[in-house]
């Protein structure tokens, strides 16, 4: 918008000017020069103005022409035939150049308007895609704040049409648009059709998702009934014979050894507890009925929550943690992932051996935190690093273990994709031969950020 004193200035004030030069005793100055420095003017005009400026000008200089420099001087009388002349061609020139250079100017804020329009929208596309939890009317009001100046300019208006661009979607406000560009409400109206395409594949999308959460927790239900057979008879055969052994063999047995068979009942039980306890709540979740007990936990403490359960069965299990930096918390049913990343360190503890080494990377990019699971075991051919989820695969290459960790890789996918996140193989770094992925979303959608904790 152009300042409102730039009016007075061009068609008032430098016109005046002119003639209070053209006034002066100086030789050099003749009537042509004038006509040209009026000229000037209302070209000047027609830059900062608009066409009534162009007019004012143009008329203004005609006048101040006359009156001050024709004979006779200070009269609008006119009789000099060569000064009349220079008059008429004066206002014809005047008219001409004042008219393409006004075109000139507008057409020049046209296209910077259209770039400027063009450039926000790819930005509003680019940020809708990477900040899909920020509220839609907040992208607009940003889009708005950069195209229109102020962010009241457009707002989202679902299902109506905006009775100014005929825009569907959105509404302008009538006294945050005025003076713009001629074109701008076409822009506007496809600008509302985009909007209209992006909430539509952005609820695909979300249906898309849903069925394939729903599709997860089916093929998590059945892989859980698979494993019950074995999960829950390993924890019990070891109790019965624990138990057995201190009730037929007690006079034969020292008190190490019967605190021993003692210890292996008591954490038999615990394991079995514990399966029993995941077992109902995935079952109940792959049947929609039940609902995520999320809070807000770090990396670090789910890693050393899982440690200690490790350690538990095995002291110093030979598993160790490296961070990336600060990470952030996330908000997940703490027992279900801390029961993945268990699992998939189980499952590269077994794999490498008592000797071998397995290490958990952590790191965190703008939407999710990732944790890899290094191991340096025999490895696995790259063509099978997707068909071992499989659970049927699974089972036959023997990933429940005689210790019976309780779910198998095709759990600990699950587990994580009902969180949002997934579990898959990627090319693991130099020193070791495979590593599983663990990721999840930094925040979802519904998490009470106002219970958060504060991270720097």
């Amino acid at each position: 918008m152009k300042q409102a004193w730039l009016w007075p200035l061009c068609n008032g004030v430098i016109p005046l000017a002119i003639t209070g030069l053209g006034l002066l005793p100086l030789p050099w100055l003749a009537h042509t020069t004038l006509l040209l420095l009026y000229l000037m003017a209302v070209v000047l005009s027609a830059l900062l103005t608009d066409w009534r400026g162009v007019l004012t000008s143009a008329g203004l200089g005609l006048l101040l022409f006359n009156y001050a420099f024709t004979q006779p001087v200070f009269s609008l009388a006119m009789h000099e035939p060569e000064e009349i002349v220079a008059a008429a061609l004066y206002v014809v020139f005047a008219l001409m150049t004042g008219g393409l250079a006004y075109r000139l100017r507008h057409q020049v804020d046209q296209l910077s308007f259209q770039q400027r329009f063009v450039s926000a929208q790819l930005a509003l596309t680019k940020h809708l895609q990477d900040d899909p939890t920020r509220a839609d009317a907040d992208h607009l009001a940003t889009f708005s704040q950069q195209v229109f100046g102020d962010a009241r300019a457009l707002t989202l208006n679902e299902g109506q049409t905006d009775p100014l661009t005929r825009a569907r979607g959105l509404n302008s406000d009538p006294e945050l648009t005025h003076n713009l560009p001629e074109g701008w409400q076409s822009m506007v109206r496809a600008l509302g059709e985009q909007w209209l395409a992006y909430q539509e594949r952005r609820e695909a999308r979300q249906e898309r998702k849903a069925a394939e959460r729903r599709a997860d927790e089916e093929s998590l239900r059945n892989a859980l009934l698979s494993s019950v057979s074995h999960d829950l008879k390993t924890p019990l055969v070891t109790m019965m014979g624990a138990a057995t052994s201190l009730r037929d063999l007690q006079a034969d047995l020292n008190e190490d050894d019967r605190r021993e068979l003692l210890n292996s009942i008591i954490l038999e039980s615990e394991r079995l507890e514990q399966y029993i306890q995941n077992l109902l709540d995935m079952t109940r979740l792959g049947q929609g009925e039940l609902t995520l007990n999320r809070q807000w936990i770090s990396i670090d403490e789910l890693y050393h929550v899982v440690y200690r359960r490790l350690a538990a069965a095995k002291p110093s299990p030979g598993v160790s943690f490296h961070p990336s930096g600060e990470l952030p918390s996330v908000w997940v049913h703490a027992a279900l992932v801390e029961q993945a990343l268990f699992n998939a360190l189980d499952n590269a503890l077994k794999a490498v051996g008592s000797d071998g080494r397995v290490e958990v990377h952590a790191g965190a990019d703008a939407r999710t935190v990732w944790m890899d699971v290094l191991d340096q075991g025999p490895g696995l051919p790259r063509d099978q690093w997707e068909a071992v989820f499989g659970q049927f695969y699974s089972f036959s290459r023997g990933d429940r273990y005689s210790t019976g960790s309780g779910l198998g890789l095709t759990i600990c996918r699950g587990m994580m994709r009902v969180h949002g996140g997934e579990a898959a193989f990627v090319e693991p770094p130099d020193g070791f031969t495979l590593c599983l992925r663990l990721t999840l979303p930094i925040a979802s959608v519904g998490a009470d950020t106002a219970t958060r904790p504060n991270q720097e």
